[in-house]
């Protein structure tokens, strides 16, 4: 073997390996006819398959020299049982032509429509395993340059057989993954579908203005738009975000959250759009960011009125160009996200006082929904607070019997500033105070709550507001210069174990559990400081 036929027969083989290893048919094609060409010195090599429906062989796969014939050929077709490559397969058999315009079967209106003249040929079959054909390798030179060799010919053949095989794993693993794709799509029509008959399942709600937030979430849900959350705080912003984004088209893809409030300014391009290692002291590692990880999916920027102005500007940025670049990056990155943001500002307010930028304002809030406070909703409160005591009596280990009326009534007539996330920690709070098996009521309930506005103290004291009276009352040390430490430390215990009995209204036995003492040393504190307890309680 010559030196040369030894350096071509490497190539073929780290070819057969490299078309082996791919799959995708754009990215092994290409790569095929260009190593073709280059070993075989050919002015072209082309791929032609069949269409079946049409009987037609076209090219979808060129390597030509001139970009000008490339274009031609791309538009070109040749009828099934013309042409040699028609011949070549339907006798399944390579030919080598070294004169095409001579041979009676050469389809000349391809030279025509690329404005070439082809010289020599040579043309082999694809064939699959089971020997059906699927279409034709084709090399060709040009009139005037030398005429292929068999040589030429065997190579071809060669580098026809690791082609087809490659052409087929690639059609196979073609189908597989549209088969994928169809199941991936009909998987996330019957989880929409599920989703819409359940669709707010995590948001208690039967009142009016809650309606509404479920329609305008719906209609959100059916749209590309970016989608702007308008709420106070603990209104369940992002519950609303989170059933929006399982009841859309996109809800088999990623939903990433973060709060921009939460998050320092000098960090926060960096976690929604990435870092390359070393970009800046602590990236220790490259980190994809926010956005590439949310590609095809919904990214939530919660408290988005939070967002420094020199952010908002980067932000705006890559919603306009649909790109990411990494801080300490030079690339950018394409990313497919839908944005759903979520605000307890008046951001109109913060776009007239320059604090939030306008245009950043309009593109977020192509679709706007408003979340009502608690104190619009009151009729949603008690089955809230039945939801929340059953978690956190779940929570606690314990079985409580739900909440008295008064204690309903006392949760409805509040005003919650905080609202559900409020509601949430005075529920919890209760049931923590609550014995095993207990109704809530409003004993269990913060002072605050019981009596905050709309709660005001009944002109008959009860047991418990007896006994902050007598401490308020008894002499005691005034926390002025020259008091001792021992008593500034009783005029506090005192204080502190009043408003413990007025919690419980004089309960002694229940004031005792929560002050983690024993019902004796308590009554003796009681004693000491003149405090008095219910009746029932002592």
């Amino acid at each position: 073997m010559s030196a040369g036929q030894e350096n071509r027969a490497v190539k073929i083989y780290e070819m057969a390996n490299a078309f082996a290893q791919r799959l995708d048919l754009d990215d092994l094609i290409p790569f095929a006819l260009e190593r073709c060409r280059e070993l075989l010195g050919a002015d072209g090599v082309s791929i032609l398959l069949i269409d079946p429906e049409k009987r037609e062989l076209y090219f979808p796969y060129v390597s030509e020299s001139d970009p000008e014939a490339a274009r031609k050929l791309f538009e070109a077709r040749i009828p099934l049982d013309c042409g040699i490559a028609g011949a070549v397969l339907k006798s399944r058999r390579g030919e080598l032509v070294l004169d095409a315009h001579r041979d009676p079967r050469f389809f000349s209106q391809v030279d025509d429509k690329t404005r070439t003249i082809t010289g020599s040929l040579i043309a082999m079959p694809l064939l699959n395993k089971d020997d059906t054909p699927q279409g034709v390798i084709e090399a060709v030179r040009r009139v005037g340059e030398p005429a292929f060799t068999t040589d030429d010919m065997t190579l071809l053949e060669q580098l026809a057989g690791s082609v087809a095989i490659a052409l087929e794993n690639a059609q196979q693993f073609k189908r597989i993954r549209e088969s994928e794709d169809r199941l991936r799509i009909e998987v996330g029509a019957l989880r929409r579908e599920l989703a819409r008959n359940d669709r707010f399942a995590e948001i208690i709600a039967v009142s009016p203005a809650m309606s509404e937030v479920f329609r305008r979430a719906e209609a959100a849900a059916a749209s590309i738009k970016s989608v702007l959350i308008q709420g106070e705080t603990g209104t369940g912003k992002e519950l609303v975000a989170r059933a929006i984004h399982r009841i859309s088209t996109r809800a088999d893809r990623p939903f990433v959250a973060i709060n921009c409030a939460a998050v320092p300014e000098g960090l926060l391009e960096s976690e929604l759009f990435g870092h390359r290692r070393g970009a800046f002291s602590g990236a220790l590692e490259d980190q994809v960011g926010l956005f590439r990880a949310a590609n095809g999916g919904v990214l939530f920027l919660d408290e988005i009125g939070e967002m420094p102005i020199q952010m908002q500007a980067k932000l705006l940025r890559v919603l306009q160009e649909g790109e990411v670049k990494p801080v300490g990056d030079t690339r950018s990155h394409k990313v497919d996200v839908r944005i759903i943001s979520a605000t307890n500002r008046d951001l109109e307010i913060d776009v007239h006082e320059r604090k939030f930028r306008s245009d950043l304002f309009y593109r977020l809030n192509a679709f706007t929904i408003r979340i009502p406070p608690l104190r619009e909703r009151r009729e949603d409160i008690p089955l809230i607070a039945s939801r929340l005591l059953e978690a956190a009596a779940r929570a606690h280990g314990k079985t409580i019997q739900g909440l008295t009326a008064e204690a309903v009534q006392l949760i409805q007539a509040a005003e919650w500033p905080g609202n559900v996330r409020q509601l949430q920690n005075e529920i919890e709070q209760a049931v923590a105070l609550a014995r095993e098996g207990e109704t809530l009521a409003p004993a269990h309930f913060s002072r605050e709550l019981v009596t905050g506005p709309g709660h005001p103290i009944s002109s008959e004291p009860s047991a418990g507001a007896q006994a902050r009276s007598d401490a308020e009352a008894r002499p005691g040390p005034s926390p002025t210069f020259g008091a001792s430490l021992n008593d500034a430390r009783a005029r506090f215990e005192a204080s502190f174990i009043a408003d413990m009995l007025a919690r419980f209204n004089g309960n002694v036995s229940r004031t005792a559990v929560a002050l983690g003492v024993s019902r004796v040393t308590l009554q003796k504190k009681m004693k000491e400081y003149a405090l008095r307890g219910s009746a029932s309680g002592n």
